[in-house]
């Protein structure tokens, strides 16, 4: 490094004395954030302040240099902009009036969930705290800095979603590291695709901790949490942190990786809690991983996946046979038409990888059946040399050593809790969804609707045109399996319904259920009353036409007036009013029903 005053405030990387940095492009007179700390402010001696890369509730988040170990570090500084301001000095922190208790709660918070998330500074898969310490009125924490970027550019510059076996990899890792950090009483409470992040070396970490009460709402910091990943308890003033609310935050994350949305935010959930897994994704996720998700992103904390262990358990879980013969292997698209990332069957996948698909009784099953093969052999041959003297002893040895075998094997114990533990796959194609939904609680399984319905000649609109896993005579799946549902739309092609003699409110109804779009005109009719449908314009009744095509209803206005005026008689008025105008409204306007 040739001197601290060629340093760019943007990479901390040397710019050669030149004006605008060569690695990143900022300029050296570019300006820092309203409210940080200037460039190259010193802390304690040691760490110079560069530009403020984010801001929230909490404070600044800076790049910064270690003049000691000369190296990039990032720095987080306590300053919530709700309770305090810059002095004068443009270092100190002000607290605002009035302010002072709720500063010196949060402060204190500040320092001891810094000290918390610092002593599993050994967990891999969390950004590392390796110094904190109190000047200028507040306080600041020294994290390790890495190149890297977010989850969620990550996804949309691999082609808007990742295959299980891309996010696999990714995501493991850092579930055990949140596993062990709860066990160590520390919550992050606002994990999403934004401090989920990507470093060079193709692994993920979690960063952006913060004290619990930015990842809360009506507290007195301004709050920092993230729709669609925070769960429906940050919501609620004095809720207390659990385990589970990490695992929303986790779950719709993953959900983001694998079909590229987020879940809908959890207030507007808690009404239709429904979760939406694109069409064209639906076959291209493991049924037990959907299954997982289902569990893990339920809305009510007492019904989600309530740890780390658990939820590792259920997508670790290798499907059945019946789901890997009914979930096809597809090659995943791209939005635009660009090819995306393939999954590939077991047997393809490496040696440790098909290995861990694999359940652990089915290894032991094996080597028994491989002991029992060694001893029937051993008898046998011993039997051939010992001659029929010890035929009965050896017969008997054998016969132990088989049922010895026998019982060790844990397969009628396993089989028998396995057996437990599975249910026949319902077949729910043809039935209605809404109804099926409203049964919800008292079916042993959970049904999940594709994003997008499709178009069916054959199955009513509303109801089920085709499921994941398929049903089949006699296979089974797992309890509180996810059941993914195509829904249909009704045939593409409708016949326009017969809307003579029915008023407007009546006529646009049955139009629209058809799946048109409807306006009006309104004519004079000699034989229709006032406000009823004459019939359509420019088509009838029983034409076919596709769904979602525009459909304009000829509305009566009654007699048409002779002469300049007419006078009506309005049902149930006591006067009379005189018609305005002889000639026909030609305007036409989009009917609401």
């Amino acid at each position: 490094m040739a001197g601290l005053e060629s340093l760019c405030m943007n990479c901390m990387t040397d710019t050669g004395g030149r004006s605008v940095c060569p690695n990143c492009g900022f300029a050296a007179d570019g300006s820092q954030q309203p409210n940080a700390l200037p460039f190259r402010t010193w802390l304690q001696q040691r760490y110079v302040v560069g530009m403020a890369k984010r801001s929230n509730g909490e404070g600044f988040v800076y790049i910064g240099y270690d003049t000691v170990l000369n190296i990039p570090v990032e720095l987080h500084e306590f300053f919530p902009q709700s309770l305090c301001e810059r002095a004068v000095d443009g270092r100190n922190a002000r607290v605002m009036g009035g302010s002072e208790l709720a500063f010196d709660e949060n402060l204190a918070s500040f320092l001891n969930h810094s000290r918390e998330v610092a002593r599993i500074r050994e967990l891999s898969a969390i950004v590392q705290i390796y110094d904190i310490f109190e000047e200028n009125h507040t306080a600041y924490t020294v994290s390790e800095w890495e190149e890297s970027i977010t989850l969620r550019y990550f996804v949309e510059r691999s082609g808007g979603h990742l295959s299980w076996n891309e996010a696999r990899p990714l995501f493991m890792p850092v579930l055990s590291a949140l596993s062990s950090m709860h066990s160590a009483g520390v919550s992050h409470l606002g994990i999403s695709p934004e401090t989920l992040r990507i470093m060079k070396d193709g692994k993920m970490k979690l960063g952006g901790f913060c004290i619990p009460a930015v990842r809360t709402a009506d507290t007195d910091l301004q709050p920092d949490i993230v729709a669609g990943c925070a769960a429906i308890e940050q919501y609620v003033m004095g809720y207390q942190p659990q385990e589970c609310t990490d695992v929303y935050g986790f779950a719709a994350s993953l959900f983001f990786a694998l079909t590229g949305t987020l879940p809908q935010d959890a207030l507007k959930r808690r009404t239709d809690s429904r979760l939406l897994i694109p069409t064209t994704l639906v076959r291209s996720i493991p049924p037990h991983v959907i299954t997982a998700l289902a569990n893990a992103l339920q809305v009510s904390p007492d019904r989600r996946t309530a740890t780390f262990e658990r939820l590792r358990a259920e997508l670790s879980a290798a499907p059945t046979v019946t789901m890997t013969l009914e979930t096809p292997v597809e090659p995943i698209r791209a939005s635009g038409g660009n090819a995306g990332a393939r999954q590939y069957p077991v047997d393809q996948l490496p040696k440790k990888d098909r290995r861990r698909g694999v359940p652990p009784f089915v290894w032991v099953l094996v080597s028994c059946v491989a002991c029992l093969i060694v001893f029937t052999v051993i008898g046998v041959l011993w039997l051939s040399s010992s001659g029929t003297q010890g035929s009965s002893a050896a017969g008997a040895e054998v016969s132990s050593a088989v049922s010895a075998v026998s019982s060790a094997a844990p397969s009628s114990a396993a089989a028998s809790s396995q057996a437990e533990n599975q249910i026949p796959i319902p077949n729910l194609v043809g039935q209605n969804y809404e109804s099926l939904s409203s049964k919800a609680d008292e079916a042993e399984y959970q049904i999940l609707a594709a994003a997008q319905r499709q178009f069916s000649d054959t199955v009513a609109e509303g109801c089920i045109i085709s499921q994941t896993p398929a049903w089949e005579e006699g296979k089974t799946m797992t309890k509180g399996t996810a059941i993914v549902v195509v829904i249909s739309q009704g045939p593409s092609v409708r016949e326009l319904p017969q809307i003579e003699n029915l008023s407007l409110a009546e006529a646009s109804t049955a139009v629209t259920e058809e799946g048109f779009v409807a306006s009006k005109i309104e004519e004079y009719s000699d034989t229709i009353p006032m406000g009823y449908a004459i019939g359509y314009q420019n088509a009838k009744a029983g034409d076919k036409m596709p769904y979602g095509s525009p459909v304009v209803l000829i509305i009566s206005k009654g007699p048409e007036p002779s002469g300049g005026t007419q006078t009506y008689t309005a049902a149930g008025d006591a006067g009379s009013q005189a018609a305005a105008s002889a000639e026909p409204a030609a305007d036409t306007d989009t009917v609401t029903p």
